[in-house]
């Protein structure tokens, strides 16, 4: 897999599989790499959905592998979480596959504890996290009223 059949891929989850829970069309960043065939990095930001909530997207890709992702789902309260997998393992400390939980400090009362604001908080050992599964998590946590839940999990192949 190249950077821009990945590309399409991701397109086909936010335009098709799940356009009904999506505000606004996002921008895709894709940058290729001049040194590696089948290598580069795509970003997108600020997918809006129709509860306010957005998304931000990450994959880096080496040789046809996705060898470093983030996905972030924020809602409008600054409640987020967080799938990652940087490319480095850290130990128990930040496993290679990791979940964060938080909230958005802008949003953060002054009684929480730091470890609970934005990224700072523990890194939870997770799952490889597949993009398509992550659509699904949001759509069946913070859409299950919607019309068209189930029909967007099943096209998800959830």
């Amino acid at each position: 897999m190249n950077v821009w059949e990945r590309s399409h891929q991701i397109r086909g989850i936010f335009f098709s599989h799940c356009s009904t829970v999506i505000l606004s069309r996002p921008a895709f960043k894709i940058n290729e790499s001049n040194r590696f065939v089948d290598s580069g990095e795509i970003r997108i930001e600020g997918v809006k959905f129709i509860d306010g909530s957005i998304l931000n997207f990450l994959e880096d890709i080496h040789l046809g592998n996705i060898k470093r992702y983030s996905y972030e789902y924020i809602q409008s309260t600054g409640f987020f979480f967080s799938y990652e997998n940087e490319g480095h393992e850290n130990g128990i400390k930040k496993p290679l596959n990791h979940l964060h939980v938080g909230i958005m400090k802008e949003h953060a009362e002054s009684s929480l504890p730091e470890k609970l604001l934005e990224h700072k908080g523990p890194h939870f050992k997770a799952p490889q996290m597949e993009f398509h599964e992550f659509m699904g998590i949001i759509v069946a946590n913070f859409f299950t009223e919607h019309d068209d839940c189930e029909e967007i999990l099943r096209n998800l192949g959830l």
